[in-house]
């Protein structure tokens, strides 16, 4: 989709922090609230520190639990705002949704701004109405 017209509400999802200093290079989250629309993400979901192995090098990568097995969901990748990265998610290599994962509070809080059926390359707009 283009990056033309209005940027669309994102269903908001806040998570907070599990199993705290458990794992070094994993963090858990349990979902707190969802605001604006239904609920895309799992209940569980958490953040690995990414280790080089996929060419797209993103910082993080963002898991969601399915049953018993946590799943590669996307990968996170820095945007100009500290604490904020930016992920794509769609079928076949179409970037048809866009995600804003935002930490804070010492990466204790975390919350993913889930634009569903809405992705723009340019983040600067997006960006500039989360607060």
């Amino acid at each position: 989709m283009s990056s033309t017209g209005i940027i669309p509400k994102p269903t908001t999802h806040i998570y907070k922090e599990i199993n705290e200093g458990k794992f070094k290079t994993t963090k858990h989250y349990q979902l707190v609230e969802v605001e604006n629309g239904t609920q895309k993400l799992s209940d569980l979901i958490n953040i690995v520190v990414d280790r080089g192995f996929a060419k797209s090098a993103p910082n993080f990568w963002l898991k969601i639990r399915i049953g018993k097995r946590w799943e590669n969901f996307t990968g996170l990748f820095k945007t100009p705002t500290p604490g904020t990265y930016f992920a794509d998610k769609g079928n076949n290599n179409r970037k048809e949704d866009l995600l804003i994962v935002k930490l804070s509070n010492y990466e204790r809080d975390l919350t993913v701004y889930y634009f569903n059926g809405y992705y723009t390359a340019n983040l600067s707009e997006v960006l500039r109405i989360i607060k």
